[in-house]
């Protein structure tokens, strides 16, 4: 018979060399990351996320994309500003019936996929050629060729106007007017440095 101890059993002891192993470890809980950066959501390359809120974001964004257009804005100003302006005083004197009075007669045509335009020379009543080359700053009849002549009125410049005059010149004062409303925008914020700039320089 076997005797038992009041002491309760020990357990098992490992041999000696063998590996113990490692006491389970309690797993963390996932901490969920940053969100995503719109850039990121869109496809776009990602600097990393700084934390930022969203509207500083399309602040940012607003600023970066701000810079060409008004770049572009002021380009397309100044060219309309000029081509405009070579025709402003022409415009101004057809519009008083201030001019050489004869007639403009066709001479070739030019046309661009569906948009042609007629080329002409502008020729006084005793038959002198004033100007070799001008367009007709009106109504053209349908039936024109090469020869036909128009009355006109030349007051200077590259076009020949109606003898009735012309108000041509209402639309292109409005045209500079768009010129010099897209050139402020484009440099306003240049022009308001250099004089900051003046202004602390002084």
């Amino acid at each position: 018979m076997s005797q038992s101890s009041g002491e309760p059993a020990s357990s098992p002891q490992p041999a000696p060399g063998s590996q113990q192993p490692a006491p389970a470890t309690a797993r963390r809980p996932s901490v969920p990351g940053p969100p995503p950066d719109r850039r990121t959501a869109f496809g776009w390359p990602s600097s990393g996320w700084t934390g930022g809120s969203a509207a500083n974001t399309d602040s940012v964004v607003r600023g970066r994309s701000r810079l060409p257009m008004k770049v572009i804005v002021g380009i397309l100003s100044a060219l309309l500003l000029v081509a405009v302006a070579v025709h402003l005083e022409p415009a101004i004197k057809a519009g008083l019936r201030d001019g050489a009075h004869g007639s403009w007669v066709a001479t070739s045509k030019t046309c661009e996929r569906r948009a042609c335009t007629w080329d002409g020379k502008f020729v006084l009543p005793d038959g002198h050629v004033l100007v070799s080359s001008a367009q007709y700053s009106g109504k053209i009849p349908g039936s024109i060729h090469a020869g036909t002549s128009v009355p006109g009125l030349y007051p200077g410049g590259s076009l020949v106007f109606p003898p009735t005059g012309s108000d041509l010149w209402i639309s292109l004062l409005i045209a500079i007017g768009f010129a010099l409303v897209g050139l402020w925008w484009s440099c306003r914020t240049l022009v308001a440095d250099y004089f900051r700039r003046r202004s602390l320089g002084t």
